[in-house]
């Protein structure tokens, strides 16, 4: 029972301590309605106004900032010496992707390029080979001839070989 009016004395305690403030906050709020009302006046467009100029303001000049950075720039690579060695490379070897290189090279172009290669010596080598064949031809033909016309010369009578000369004359290049 000690415990129980003690917990009752609790209560009355933070009853008047909560009537205290009820009646605090109660007086505060007759004082805040006795205070006339400040009308503080609306300058949102304005401000708007002022930070869109300057946001165009801050552009203009960071695009001439950047404008004069390029052309000191400029000034500057065109002060620097210029060389007149010309530089060409030839990469045997790839920097990147090199299995996909040697795939392609040794897989694909070097034996289609051996392939014409050969192929291009077997054609030129046919050519030359079909020329001399048809040139040992006309050699036979022409040997032939000659042994013709010197068997005629040895056997023929004067007739033969006075129309034989006649026809050598005729056909002599002129």
């Amino acid at each position: 029972m000690k415990d129980i009016n003690q917990l009752n004395g609790r209560m009355d305690e933070a009853d008047e301590i909560i009537d205290g403030l009820v009646k605090k906050t109660v007086e505060l709020e007759k004082q805040i309605g006795n205070i006339p009302e400040i009308k503080i006046p609306d300058h949102t467009a304005s401000l708007e106004k002022i930070i869109e100029a300057l946001n165009e303001i801050k552009l203009f000049h960071s695009k001439r900032h950047d404008l004069d950075l390029l052309n000191t720039i400029n000034s500057k690579l065109d002060k620097l010496p210029k060389s007149s060695q010309r530089q060409v490379r030839f990469l045997s070897f790839p920097e990147t992707n090199q299995g996909q290189y040697y795939k392609i090279v040794f897989g694909r172009l070097i034996p289609w390029g051996l392939v014409f290669v050969v192929a291009t010596y077997i054609f030129i080598t046919g050519y030359k080979a079909i020329g001399i064949y048809r040139f040992n031809q006309d050699v036979r033909q022409s040997m032939h001839y000659q042994r013709a016309w010197l068997y005629l010369q040895r056997h023929a009578k004067k007739k033969t070989l006075n129309s034989m000369e006649e026809a050598y004359n005729k056909t002599v290049d002129k």
